[in-house]
């Protein structure tokens, strides 16, 4: 063996041979680097650290939104692309899916990303409903946009939560704006499949349960909702309801058909309810159903305001009876579905009108069935 050689010793039995335990990344988040984890580097946060809920330092919270980065090197990563992503498929096409309205489309457009770069909340929601608009059309991307959605939901969520104790004139307007946002982030969200019409529906709170925490954020606006930035939801709103409720039917077998549907509601439960209490609360969310029947006759002129509307208006004492829940009520919310199938031009609403009828069917009884068979024919479900 020649002298330049050098032999490899055969370690003995008390040799301890060092061993790494996992594999060392210089691309890596900092948080799976401190854990000493094995880091798979998703974007915009890696499975490890959405499975634990901790920050990411693939996400922009290093940094406020809307600040770009100073020190990024040409052909570097430090610029967040995937925010750019987001923000231009909101400003080109996700505005627009919120309203037919131009004037509406206009505030989406414009106003709301300006809001939002004063605020970060509100920033961030944006980004998340734009993230699921891109899941929507993008299914082999699908669980990645989704897994945004929420991550950077989570994250305005933080804050928007502690403000909305303590809702004040000058944290309304965003505040508001915040929860419409998420109300859409909860309908477009991944449903699951649960017994319960309120709870357990999506990755996000209750929708209805927030649709009524807006109702608060209107109050302390007061005359503000008329002349602030928002001015253009609530004006163009009256407006439209306005022209819409003194114009005659378009359809007028069906308008019929609507109303004897309502008033054969509410002949059953002035039979079946006894207690007057339940009989005025379970008729009051009836008539104004009953009353905002316009909107199935002109479905292209309805908009989520006019539909969701009914909700503000029966919530404090309807929504304690859909959550026991009661036959009647399960009922009479069958019929309101009706009304969300007319908006499934908004693609955040689509296939929700068939679930929560399925939902609904499986809470009822053999009779109280028979109560939805015109909910049932109008949305077009098939029951099992």
């Amino acid at each position: 063996m020649s002298s330049s050689t050098k032999s490899t010793p055969d370690p003995g039995p008390n040799t301890r041979i060092s061993k790494r335990h996992y594999p060392k990344t210089k691309t890596g988040c900092r948080t799976c680097k401190r854990r000493k984890i094995k880091c798979d580097e998703e974007r915009p946060s890696c499975r490890n650290c959405l499975k634990h809920n901790v920050d990411c330092d693939f996400l922009p919270a290093s940094r406020p939104l809307g600040v770009p980065s100073t020190t990024a090197a040409p052909g570097s990563d430090s610029m967040n692309l995937l925010d750019l992503e987001l923000l231009l498929n909101y400003a080109n096409v996700t505005f627009a899916t919120f309203s037919h309205d131009r004037i509406l489309q206009d505030f989406w457009k414009h106003v709301v990303p300006r809001m939002g770069l004063q605020c970060d909340f509100v920033m961030r929601s944006v980004l998340a409903i734009s993230a699921l608009h891109i899941a929507f059309h993008r299914p082999e991307k699908r669980e990645f946009y989704i897994s945004t959605a929420l991550r950077y939901h989570q994250l305005a969520s933080r804050k928007a939560m502690h403000l909305l104790g303590n809702v004040t004139q000058e944290s309304a307007d965003e505040l508001f704006v915040f929860s419409v946002l998420t109300i859409c982030v909860a309908l477009g969200s991944p449903r699951k499949a649960d017994g319960t019409l309120l709870v357990g529906e999506s990755s996000c709170p209750e929708w209805m349960a927030l649709l009524m925490g807006t109702k608060s954020i209107i109050d302390v606006m007061g005359d503000r909702m008329w002349t602030g930035p928002l001015s253009p939801l609530f004006q163009r709103g009256r407006e439209r309801r306005e022209q819409l409720f003194m114009s005659a039917p378009k359809d007028a077998e069906r308008y019929s058909n609507t109303m004897e549907a309502f008033d054969h509601l509410l002949d059953l439960l002035r039979r079946m309810v006894l207690d007057e209490g339940l009989l005025r609360t379970y008729s009051k969310a009836v008539r104004l159903l009953r009353e905002t029947a316009h909107l199935l006759d002109q479905p292209q002129r309805a908009h989520i305001s006019d539909v969701f509307r009914w909700v503000w208006q029966v919530g404090d004492d309807f929504l304690p009876l859909l959550q026991i829940p009661t036959q009647e009520a399960v009922a009479i919310f069958a019929h309101f579905c009706v009304y969300l199938k007319v908006l499934e031009g908004q693609w955040w609403l689509m296939g929700w009108a068939d679930h929560l009828i399925s939902r609904a069917w499986d809470m009822l009884d053999e009779e109280h069935r028979l109560w939805i068979r015109w909910p049932v024919d109008e949305i077009g479900w098939v029951p099992p």
